[in-house]
């Protein structure tokens, strides 16, 4: 219904979407343009608008990363599980982010 990412860098990245214990959508995807990595966000109408960009990582060493994977825990906060890279001339590796989503807004 919207383009909630107007720019995610080179070549792209599939992000993931999961609903989230009080309704909201998180959607996950991996940035592949200066800074690299990985960045989320937050809808409160089932994605016919998006809030700002939540950055869960900037300190990627290349665009070659990404495919994230989201859940939420019994406790409210949120895994986000990866393939990262540190740089080009790096071994790429699955990495995860541990998180909670801002409050939901009245």
């Amino acid at each position: 219904m919207t383009r909630p990412v107007p720019d995610t860098g080179m070549g792209g990245n599939p992000p993931t979407l999961t609903k989230l214990q009080d309704g909201r959508l998180c959607m996950t995807y991996g940035y592949r343009a200066a800074p690299f990595g990985i960045r989320a966000r937050l809808s409160t109408d089932q994605g016919k608008t998006w809030g700002p960009q939540i950055i869960l990582r900037d300190d990627g060493g290349c665009r070659d990363l990404g495919y994230p994977r989201t859940v939420q825990r019994p406790d409210g906060r949120i895994v986000t599980v990866y393939y990262f890279n540190d740089g080009a001339d790096q071994d790429r590796y699955i990495a995860a982010t541990i998180w909670k989503p801002e409050k939901r807004r009245k």
